[in-house]
């Protein structure tokens, strides 16, 4: 019955996008809305207010500050959030090569218990549905699809087994029933 679901319905591999970036600001010094540079964050500067500590004056209203102690603490914090900039952008890269690092590396946990689910027909939208079944079962560490045979071609799953590392108390019963639920036959695989 679940065979014929997943061949009448097939399963939906989601679609790939790329975020398009658009540039806030033109050589002309207008937005590309076609406001002018200064009004940013929903209001607009006077000319010469545009302050580092984030807010405007109005014509002659001042802090209480001279304007050379202004613009000291005005230079003062840019040095500030420079350093704090140039800081956040090395921990970026820091991160992202970790990341890069991990998604290539195959990374795979020792299974405890192995769970063969004949329905379970794509890893688009078969597989993260009995994922989430699976991690929602009391007992259930983790869930990954079992290794597939080499030249496997992407979007399609040859080897229809999902391994688990549960705790102990894991009742493999539980597993089963709650896959059921979720309408894919399963049963524990040899």
């Amino acid at each position: 019955m679940m065979m014929v679901a997943a061949l009448l319905f097939g399963c939906k591999k989601p679609e790939e996008t790329i975020p398009e970036i658009t540039p806030t600001t033109t050589t002309s010094g207008t937005t590309d809305s076609g406001d002018e540079a200064g009004a940013h964050d929903g209001h607009d500067h006077a000319d010469g207010h545009d302050h580092a500590d984030g807010h405007d004056h109005a014509e002659g209203e001042e802090h209480g500050e001279s304007a050379e102690q202004e613009a000291e603490s005005g230079a003062g914090e840019a040095s500030e959030n420079a350093a704090e900039s140039e800081e956040a952008a090395e921990g970026n890269e820091q991160k992202e090569d970790s990341a890069s690092t991990a998604a290539t590396s195959d990374v795979r946990f020792v299974s405890h218990t192995r769970i063969e689910v004949p329905g379970m027909m794509c890893p688009y939208s078969c597989y993260p549905t009995v994922r989430e079944t699976l991690t929602s079962v009391p007992g259930v560490e983790e869930v990954q699809l079992a290794k597939q045979p080499e030249g496997t071609p992407e979007g399609e799953i040859r080897e229809r087994v999902v391994e688990l590392k549960v705790k102990p108390g894991f009742d493999p019963s539980q597993a089963i029933a709650a896959l059921a639920k979720a309408h894919y036959e399963a049963k524990i695989a040899q």
